[in-house]
């Protein structure tokens, strides 16, 4: 009996150590396949980049890292589906959703019925971290409240603007983007009219009927809510039936989520944009080193997605770093006390909803031989996100209310 025991627990003494160096898994769950598999490999890059750097640094006292990924197609609910088989059967207690602001609300859900922290990628819904938000959410990304904030603003600098028509695409987060822009030009610029708001069907080819519908009216300018291929779709049917061959010019939202190439032959003179990440305008040894590793590991220049994923990534191993332990309670106190240098400066985050805050920028595209592709944006204006960003008090009150 005597020598059982010991065997015993000689074997219990070697399988801990062991036990004690499995991975810490973080899930990413996002849109790999079809138009939008750019962005979704990017996020993928940069978050990657996050937890190659934590583990470098020791991961988790000597446990590291390991990003697990899984395509959502499209599809809210499979993106559910991967979720809850993470956290069921692979027993993930961090999942990252990317690009799809609807997925992300959805999987935030299973955080709070599972007690497993799910952080928002690259979606902008504000619900996600405000009205249906709850403390096992957190987000990488600024919302459509803040984006609306700052296009309103820069309009300030454009007086001769009157009459403008919307665009965005027709899911949570085109609506919401299209909503809190006009709520915040009733702020800005009291005096704009917005003529029409056109929706469309997210991933759609043929932008015609939509291009038709916001020539019906003249407008000073086109506000575009658009991103990745939908983007580059919407630029060819605009130059096809020449929305902007005569005085109307455009504003677009997130131009850094396809590759600038890829607009320059469509995109009017004097459009102005807001940016994730004009690393060619932004001179730090951190960018920097995050611009040649994203080079080295894409062989392409970095975008608005790889910094974003970045910081979703780093949020995540600082705060289980921090808290030096993978206990999601532990995790999420010390969540809101973690700060680093991301590729656009100090990135800190913020205790009341667990939202990232750093630099977004807003400016007018600019051709240059000197710059990737031969463009980019010109007079770069950097916003810290914590200027525009709802406060406290208003995501507490959205959290009550539902709005």
């Amino acid at each position: 009996m005597r020598r059982f025991v010991g065997a015993a627990v000689i074997l219990a003494a070697l399988a801990t150590p062991a036990a004690a160096q499995d991975p810490v898994k973080l899930g990413l769950i996002d849109i790999y396949s079809g138009g939008f598999a750019f962005i979704a490999d990017s996020i993928r890059n940069g978050f990657q980049i996050a937890v190659d750097e934590a583990n470098a640094a020791g991961g988790l006292k000597g446990r590291k890292f390991e990003v697990v990924t899984a395509d959502m197609g499209g599809s809210v609910d499979k993106a559910v589906t991967e979720a809850r088989r993470m956290i069921l059967e692979e027993k993930i207690k961090y999942v990252t959703v990317g690009i799809h602001s609807g997925a992300a609300v959805a999987v935030g859900n299973l955080g709070k019925e599972h007690k497993v922290l799910i952080n928002g990628g690259f979606a902008t819904t504000k619900r996600l971290t405000g009205e249906a938000g709850h403390d096992y959410v957190a987000r990488a990304n600024l919302s459509t409240v803040e984006i609306g904030r700052v296009m309103a603003e820069h309009l300030k600098s454009r007086p001769d603007v009157k009459r403008i028509a919307v665009i965005a695409p027709d899911y949570e987060y085109g609506q919401h983007f299209v909503a809190d822009f006009i709520a915040g030009v009733k702020v800005a610029r009291p005096d704009i009219t917005v003529v029409r708001q056109e929706m469309h069907k997210l991933g759609a080819t043929d932008f015609g009927p939509h291009v038709t519908a916001l020539q019906a009216q003249p407008v000073d300018l086109v506000v575009g809510g658009m991103f990745g291929a939908d983007l580059v779709n919407f630029l060819r049917s605009a130059r096809d039936f020449g929305l902007f061959s005569g005085k109307t010019q455009f504003f677009t939202h997130g131009l850094d989520l396809a590759k600038m190439g890829a607009l320059k032959d469509s995109l009017p003179p004097n459009t102005m944009g807001t940016v994730w990440y004009p690393f060619y305008a932004i001179n730090t040894p951190k960018s920097k080193s995050f611009t040649a590793e994203i080079e080295k590991r894409m062989k392409t220049y970095p975008t608005g997605s790889t910094t974003v994923g970045y910081v979703a990534g780093k949020m995540l191993v600082e705060g289980i770093r921090k808290a030096g332990t993978d206990d999601v309670e532990a995790v999420r106190k010390a969540l809101g006390t973690v700060q680093f240098e991301g590729p656009t400066g100090m990135t800190k985050v913020r205790a009341c909803d667990n939202m990232a805050l750093y630099n977004f920028y807003v400016g007018n595209v600019k051709r240059d031989a000197s710059l990737p592709d031969g463009i980019g944006m010109g007079d770069v204006k950097a916003i810290n996100t914590e200027s525009v960003a709802r406060s406290c008090d208003e995501v507490k009150k959205a959290r009550a209310t539902g709005g």
